[in-house]
C-alpha cells in the first residue's frame, strides 16, 4: 500500500520543484564545481551533506550520488563562491 510506505518519511526542508527534466550528474562537472569553490572534498561534502569519501568516489567515478542527493548538488551549482563558503562557515 503506497499510503503505508510514504507514511513516516520526512520531507526535505527544500523540496525540489517538479520539473519535466531530471537532474543529471557528471563527475567532471562536479569536480569543476568543487575547484571553482576552492574547497576540499571534506568542505564540499559538508556543503552538500555527505562525507568526504562520497565526494572522492563520485569524482573518481567509483560511485554516483543517490537521487535524494541530486537536489543538494543542483542547489550548490546555483551558489557563488562566497555564498558556498558562508554556508559551511
Amino acid at each position: 500500500n503506497v499510503k503505508k510506505l510514504s507514511k513516516g518519511q520526512a520531507k526535505p526542508a527544500l523540496a525540489p520543484q517538479e520539473t519535466s527534466t531530471a537532474l543529471r550528474f557528471r563527475a567532471d562537472g562536479f569536480t569543476t564545481l568543487r575547484k571553482k569553490f576552492a574547497m576540499s572534498a571534506e568542505q564540499m561534502g559538508k556543503l552538500i551533506g555527505v562525507s568526504a569519501q562520497s565526494v572522492y568516489h563520485w569524482e573518481a567515478g567509483k560511485s554516483r550520488p543517490r537521487a535524494s542527493q541530486l537536489p543538494a548538488i543542483s542547489a550548490a551549482r546555483q551558489l557563488t563562491k562566497k555564498q558556498a563558503w558562508e554556508k559551511i562557515s
